[in-house]
């Protein structure tokens, strides 16, 4: 048993936790202090002794500098933190808290433990994914999977709901925000879109009432840089006690005089109107990609500490005209769900019926030009992988050469969002020799395939030479095995082949073709359009699209067919 068993963690910006599962449930550990949440904190002593959780956010307003919190928010960064003298990396920050928490676990089973499954805010790029998993390992973790925070709830929410059922997950945390919609049904988890605001969190409303509670005494402004650990201690006070009620004071005594301030809940929303305007468009997002209405939605699921903020309740009921749903602990959703996690990596067979499918976050494409004038003009984006597309996926694009004479072609691959490449993260590049001939006439097809270890393939060749050339990215690189890279892309070889060149998709165009031949008239006008519509979906390469409109053509197709022989 100790060597099957592997840590769920919940990585948080204000808070962690780590659950097992343990008995065909997940179980939340506790600390050294009998607590299941460990404050995201880490600090010195007087004696520059690493202090982990509590005893270093006890220190947080009257050692400042010595203390370090919410320092998620940089990971992927070259953010230097100082602890006094020393400066560290939000990863290595990270791997002392993970460290503590691995310790933990060990101390309440009472054998070690090395692996785990670590959650993710869903809108992490690959750079911050990557932080992760060095800290992962900095803290001697053996990090089997990345899980994102909404998918992890949806898994300890699923267990509870037995039945089919469409939801949205409102992922508000200390320092990210996170959006998925979710289609359960026959066991099946099925994330169907993710979008999010890595900048947006609870820490962001603490800042919005710090900034107000300067501008009611502002005298305090010429002493902030003094003053801002203490009054922001204040502001999160403030904020926790107008969750309680509506109408909230707080005093703060600095320089041998008092400072009172008071707030009500329409002050507090005046006053966050730009953050509560901010979570809108993730919500926007995640509807648009999944194809999904408000009315579609059986439920919205509250998962993160924010969540706690009847502002935010209140925000969410407006938005969609219906009270959301907070079962599940909003602190502890995330680490249960890294606990069903682990249990299902564990093959554990109480979760033998449970099958969870993820999307891409991000899109992955690469840099093409475009022509501007007598000019190639380099610098844009060509996604060949769309965002929200589920995974495992395996997609194709042909570009051609702009060069008279060309030489080689460099491929540049990049992950994001935005028109320009420079505006997105660059993930990594590859080099081939290509036959000089006139621009144009070198068409090289570039495939990516995607899986759900997050192991990128980009592979290369230009049409009429048989020899692929080909480039591996990975997560953490050097993580995995080569051996358990190629057992990765066996498991989706399949994928690789084009859908038109699929048996059972050449097969239906056969059909269509033939009764289009039996046909006459209107009939055979709607024949060329359902058969038009099946190739366009065959050349997007979107399989849940060429799924549903393969139904439709089956359809179209019975109503005929039996006339036709």
């Amino acid at each position: 048993m100790a060597n099957d068993m592997v840590m769920g963690i919940d990585l948080g910006t204000s808070n962690s936790a780590v659950s097992l599962w343990i008995e065909g449930r997940a179980v939340l550990i506790p600390n050294k202090q009998g607590d299941v949440l460990t404050p995201s904190v880490i600090g010195l002593d007087d004696n520059e002794q690493i202090l982990v959780g509590k005893s270093a956010q006890k220190r947080l307003q009257s050692h400042p500098h010595l203390t370090q919190a919410s320092f998620k928010r940089f990971m992927g960064t070259n953010a230097e933190l100082s602890l006094g003298t020393q400066t560290f990396r939000a990863e290595e920050l990270s791997a002392l808290l993970l460290r503590q928490l691995k310790e933990d676990v060990e101390a309440w089973l009472g054998y070690a433990v090395k692996d785990a499954v670590i959650t993710v805010p869903a809108y992490f790029n690959d750079v911050q994914r990557r932080a992760v998993k060095t800290a992962g390992q900095l803290a001697g973790l053996n990090v089997l999977r990345l899980l994102n925070e909404p998918t992890a709830a949806s898994l300890a929410f699923g267990l509870l709901e037995n039945k089919e059922h469409k939801y949205l997950t409102f992922d508000l945390g200390g320092g990210t925000f996170d959006v998925s919609i979710i289609d359960m049904f026959e066991g099946v988890i099925e994330v169907c879109a993710s979008s999010g605001d890595v900048r947006l969190g609870g820490d962001d409303f603490s800042e919005e009432i710090y900034q107000w509670m300067l501008k009611q005494h502002p005298a305090l402004k010429e002493v902030q840089a003094e003053i801002r650990a203490p009054l922001l201690e204040q502001a999160e006070a403030l904020k926790i006690a107008l969750s309680k009620g509506g109408e909230a004071s707080v005093s703060l005594r600095w320089n041998e005089q008092d400072w009172h301030w008071t707030m009500t809940e329409q002050m507090l929303t005046t006053c966050c109107q730009s953050l509560l305007t901010r979570l809108q468009q993730p919500i926007l997002q995640a509807l648009h990609d999944s194809r999904f209405t408000l009315n579609d939605l059986d439920d919205i699921l509250l998962v993160g500490g924010a969540t706690r903020m009847p502002l935010i309740r209140q925000t969410v009921a407006r938005l969609f005209g219906r009270f959301p749903r907070h079962d599940l602990n909003p602190d502890e959703a995330v680490a249960l769900g890294a606990g069903v996690q682990a249990g299902m990596v564990m093959a554990d067979t109480a979760l033998d019926d449970v099958i969870l499918t993820d999307v891409m976050p991000f899109s992955l494409g690469i840099e093409t030009s475009k022509r501007n004038g007598a000019y190639y003009e380099s610098g844009y984006f060509l996604p060949l992988i769309e965002r929200n597309t589920f995974l495992p996926v395996s997609k194709m694009q042909t570009v051609s050469t702009v060069e008279d004479n060309q030489k080689i072609i460099l491929l540049k691959i990049y992950q994001g969002e935005a028109r320009r490449v420079q505006d997105n993260v660059f993930l990594g590049e590859m080099t081939i020799d290509i036959p000089q001939k006139p621009a144009g006439e070198v068409d090289i097809d570039v495939r990516f395939t995607y899986t759900v270890d997050g192991l990128l393939e980009v592979e290369c060749r230009y049409q009429g030479n048989p020899e692929v050339f080909r480039l591996l990215i990975e997560k953490v690189p050097g993580q995995m095995s080569e051996q358990q890279i190629e057992q990765s892309l066996l498991k989706i070889a399949d994928l690789k082949q084009h859908p038109r060149d699929r048996k059972e998709n050449r097969i239906l165009l056969s059909r269509c073709a033939r009764l289009y031949e039996f046909l006459l008239g209107e009939d055979r006008y709607w024949m060329d359009q359902v058969t038009t519509e099946f190739e366009r979906a065959l050349d997007s390469q979107d399989l849940r699209r060429i799924a549903a409109i393969r139904q439709q053509v089956e359809q179209f197709l019975s109503r005929y067919e039996g006339d036709s022989h």
